[in-house]
């Protein structure tokens, strides 16, 4: 039986029951499922729902998700989503894409709720309005990650939410002997975003890690 630190990580873990998100028993799962055969690795249920409750929070209209993965995550997002809100989710991966729209039409999320780009994420973002947008999730594991996080905040309107999943990247970032390139280049990125001073920082340990970057929309007197 699990004690400590890691009883309370399990219980975050399995607080939510995603059974209940959705009418279809086990879409989350398999989708999972699918996105392991290809060996993408699966999204935790803690840090899922950590991003699931900012889109009510936010009451978030209008979703960017960098980086499709096996539409997990897609789907948690789109659970708390108003009928009048859109997720759009980027991969440069056609087969990440089609796995997301396998689960969103598996879970009978219309069409024009979640929609699907393949194409590389950077250049989406140029096409897409500045300040427009009231949440945008990025993958820690993408190796353009700085580059993708500046331009995601570009079009995050004043108010709204950048998440990096999986920040922990696999418990290296708070691993001082860990210095492999893609954990150097996680830490260079939290660095960098704890210095700016329109945002306000919070690192969850929920899942792999969530780190929730919200854009202040006042000035500091």
């Amino acid at each position: 039986m699990a004690t400590g630190k890691l009883a309370s990580w399990t219980l975050s873990e399995e607080f939510l029951d995603e059974e209940r998100l959705f009418a279809v028993p086990g879409v989350c799962e398999r989708a999972r499922e699918r996105g392991s055969a290809i060996g993408l690795p699966p999204v935790l249920a803690g840090s899922a729902a950590h991003a699931r409750s900012v889109v009510a929070l936010l009451g978030a209209r209008a979703i960017v998700q960098v980086g499709a993965g096996a539409g997990a995550l897609s789907l948690y997002l789109a659970s708390a989503m108003g009928s009048d809100a859109t997720l759009t989710a980027i991969d440069p991966e056609p087969e990440n894409v089609r796995l997301v729209r396998d689960a969103c039409a598996e879970a009978k999320i219309p069409e024009a709720r979640v929609r699907t780009i393949n194409a590389h994420p950077l250049e989406v973002f140029t096409r897409l309005t500045r300040g427009a947008y009231d949440m945008i999730i990025v993958n820690a594991s993408e190796r353009e990650l700085g580059a993708l996080v500046e331009a995601a905040l570009e079009v995050l309107r004043p108010g709204g939410a950048l998440l990096i999943m999986n920040v922990m990247h696999h418990d290296r970032l708070g691993d001082a002997s860990a210095r492999d390139p893609q954990t150097v280049h996680i830490r260079d990125v939290v660095a960098a975003l704890k210095e700016r001073e329109d945002l306000v920082l919070a690192m969850s340990p929920a899942g792999d890690g969530v780190l929730t970057a919200v854009r202040k929309s006042f000035s500091e007197r």
